[in-house]
Formats: C-alpha cells, structure tokens, sequence
C-alpha cells in the first residue's frame, strides 16, 4: 500500500466525492499498487488534466497534441513526489506560462482511466486521469503561445458541437464535456 502525499490524497478525494463507484475502484486498486508516477512507473501512472472552459461563451480551450496525435485539453504526468496542486501549479507554468494562483482551478471534478497503445512512441499503457477545470473569460485568458507551441500543433477555442467533432473517438475527453455542459454551463 503507498502512503506517497499524492496516495493520501487521491484516497481522500475519492472518499469525499467519488466512493463507491466502478472507476473509484478501479482508482484505489491502481492506488494500491503503489508507484504512481510516471518516473517510479512508466507504464501505468496518475495524470491530472486542467480544461479551461469559459461558461458564457459555452466554449472549451482544445489543442491538438504533438506525441498523442489527439484533440486534448491541457494536462500533464504527476511527478515523484508531488500533490494535485504541485502538479497543477508546474503543468499550468510549463503549458500556459500562467500562474496557478491567478486562476479559478475547480477541485476534482472526474476521474478516468486512458488505456494507450502507441509503442513506438512512449511504453506508456495506463493512465489514471484526474480531471480539473479551470473557469475562465475567453477575452482576457492569455496563454503563452510558445509554451503551448511545445505541445500542441495548434489551440483554439471550441463550442460544443466542434470540440465533440474532433473528440470523437476519446471517450473520455467526452465524458468532460458532457460534465462542463451539463454542470458548468449552467452558471
């Protein structure tokens, strides 16, 4: 059993908001294991996304990503020996160039499992997906565009019906959006 700060925590987030579901189980078991990041773990680790969305505008930031070939929000590995928020605070840095304290990152809002099969690139096979999202004004949301030009081919932002076209395929991605339009657009 890992008792790693992130295992702590990860058990008490879904302890507090996702018990008793199939994915919370399939999280604790994984959580068991130990050896949760990608540095410990190559093949099976913890991720945390942060999507921006933007509730008036009903729309959803969205990049097209270099190593996955995939329409993705941001996001990124945890690290050894990080938290959540230590993750969250490097990742938005690293893609965004913007400061984790400025913005409005919700608490965990989804979790989700990533099976990958893409060998000649990465021997990654799993990862376990924490998702949050981070509320913003699309007219003043201002990423740094060579940050993103690291990861990304391009980013834009998208509506609904545009981010589903070029999701299609990712289950998961889906299951944000349909969590950001049947919980966040409604603010």
């Amino acid at each position: 059993m890992s008792d790693s700060k992130l295992a702590i925590e990860l058990r008490e987030v879904i302890k507090k908001k996702f018990s008793n579901t199939e994915i919370s189980k399939r999280f604790l078991d994984r959580l068991e294991q130990g050896i949760l990041t990608r540095d410990e773990n190559p093949v099976s680790h913890f991720c945390a996304y942060f999507g921006a969305y933007d509730p008036k505008a009903k729309e959803i930031f969205i990049g097209h990503h270099k190593k996955s070939g995939l329409w993705l929000v941001n996001g990124g590995h945890i690290d050894k020996d990080e938290t959540l928020k230590e993750t969250l605070k490097r990742e938005i840095d690293e893609e965004w160039g913007l400061n984790y304290e400025d913005l409005k990152v919700s608490e965990p809002q989804i979790l989700t499992i990533t099976d990958i099969y893409n060998p000649k690139k990465q021997p990654c096979r799993a990862h376990y997906d924490v998702w949050h999202l981070v509320k913003v004004d699309k007219d003043t949301f201002n990423p740094d565009k060579e940050k993103l030009a690291e990861e990304f081919y391009e980013n834009r932002w998208a509506n609904l019906e545009e981010v589903r076209r070029l999701v299609a395929k990712d289950v998961n991605h889906n299951k944000a959006v349909d969590f950001i339009e049947n919980n966040l657009f409604n603010e």
